[in-house]
């Protein structure tokens, strides 16, 4: 006979947890922080299905977050930040050349120094 993992104390907790979820809301990751809160190593997706509470709060709630996400869609944060990086490479590359500039001129400078002064 299986071990019985979830009971009426911990139903609560994990319907709580799938009601307060924020972001991306998957069977596996339900899995995993279930078998976190029980403190098991895993538990099956069926598992937790066969609980009709649990289907019903995972169902409001992955629906709930497809909502909010179509009322708010998120801003490219990828592309705002691949163009913060490219311009700070640009303003350090052109920062670089500066200093090789005047590495150079000084290098320059002083062989022409050094020449005559012999």
């Amino acid at each position: 006979m299986p071990k019985i993992l979830i009971t009426e104390e911990n139903l609560e907790d994990i319907i709580m947890m799938i009601k307060t979820w924020e972001g991306k809301l998957t069977w596996d990751l339900l899995c995993s922080k279930v078998s976190e809160l029980l403190n098991v190593k895993s538990i099956e997706r069926q598992s937790l299905a066969n609980y009709p509470d649990i289907q019903e709060a995972f169902s409001k709630q992955k629906q709930k977050i497809k909502e909010k996400a179509k009322a708010n869609p998120e801003p490219d944060v990828t592309m705002d930040y691949l163009q913060k990086q490219v311009n700070n490479l640009k303003a350090q590359v052109q920062r670089l050349e500066e200093i090789n500039d005047d590495t150079s001129n000084n290098l320059l400078y002083g062989n022409i120094m050094h020449i005559c002064m012999e």
